[in-house]
């Protein structure tokens, strides 16, 4: 079985080609492959002509997709639909990553796959048009919507936290955004599984449990000992480099994964082997 991977080098890319060791798994950067030229995409599937794509480029910068939603729309709905038209000729199975941020967080109770979105965000509106893309144009796929992901190396927030926080650092940090850490490594994995079960459709996948990113900041600082005096408690509504509207609640509800695969594990445990198997082996 031949499998590509877009966005091969980013953070669940990595990840992912570290369980999915084969020599037919094709890992794409963005220097190896520009999704958003249709050229490019064809000679690529041509070339390799995948059973399995594993669609993970995207422009996920939330506040920059506001400033620059060419280049957004460009990455998320352009090059989706690069990939749907080319794995709708070659009938690739294809598994989409999409977000939390399609939904506007006005329910207040965990969404589940069959409530219908309505994103805040330019981010959220161009990865719901790359679901709709997927689901329209491939003849077989998976949408996969996550939230918040963290891991080793990662640039944004959530990864990059405890790093700061060893450096001393102080943040402001929200206390009323509330979704579901996600540990990389552990999308990684249900990915795979997702992939070799061939499920069908729209499927929720996050770690278990719900917090604010105040809760989550201070659980870290337990995680390395460190006093929690470093992180400022702050509203969403007082946070001036914040560009995007963000769900105020976008917890994902995930009793379809849970009852057609395992139950995820808690955002705590998962945080734990990250400080402690990534984090603080690095530091010694």
């Amino acid at each position: 079985m031949k499998i590509l991977v877009t966005g091969g080098t980013g953070l669940v890319g990595r990840y992912l080609s570290k369980i999915l060791k084969s020599e037919n798994s094709i890992f794409l950067s963005r220097r190896d492959c520009d999704i958003t030229s249709f050229p490019e995409v064809k000679d690529v599937f041509f070339r390799v002509k995948p059973d399995v794509v594993f669609h993970l480029a995207a422009f996920t910068d939330v506040d920059a997709s506001e400033y620059d939603p060419v280049s957004a729309l460009k990455t998320n709905v352009t090059g989706t639909n690069n990939i749907a038209l080319m794995a709708g000729k070659t009938g690739s199975y294809v598994i989409y990553v999409s977000t939390d941020f399609v939904f506007s967080g006005e329910k207040k109770k965990k969404y589940t796959e069959k409530d219908q979105p309505y994103p805040l965000s330019i981010y959220g509106k161009t990865k719901f048009e790359g679901e709709l893309i997927v689901s329209t144009i491939c003849r077989e796929y998976c949408i996969v919507r996550t939230s918040r992901v963290f891991g080793k190396d990662g640039r944004n927030f959530a990864s990059c936290l405890p790093q700061k926080l060893l450096r001393k650092q102080k943040l402001m940090i929200t206390t009323d955004l509330i979704n579901s850490p996600t540990y990389a490594k552990d999308l990684a994995k249900a990915l795979l599984d997702i992939s070799s079960a061939r499920f069908s459709g729209i499927i929720h996948f996050c770690n278990d449990g719900q917090c604010s990113w105040y809760d989550f900041g201070l659980y870290i600082c337990e995680l390395l000992r460190i006093d929690k005096f470093l992180l400022i408690p702050v509203s969403s509504k007082n946070f001036s480099s914040s560009q995007a509207t963000r769900p105020d609640f976008s917890v994902l509800d995930t009793s379809l994964f849970s009852g057609v695969f395992y139950k995820p594990r808690s955002w705590q445990e998962a945080a734990s082997e990250y400080i402690r198997s990534e984090i603080k082996a690095e530091a010694c």
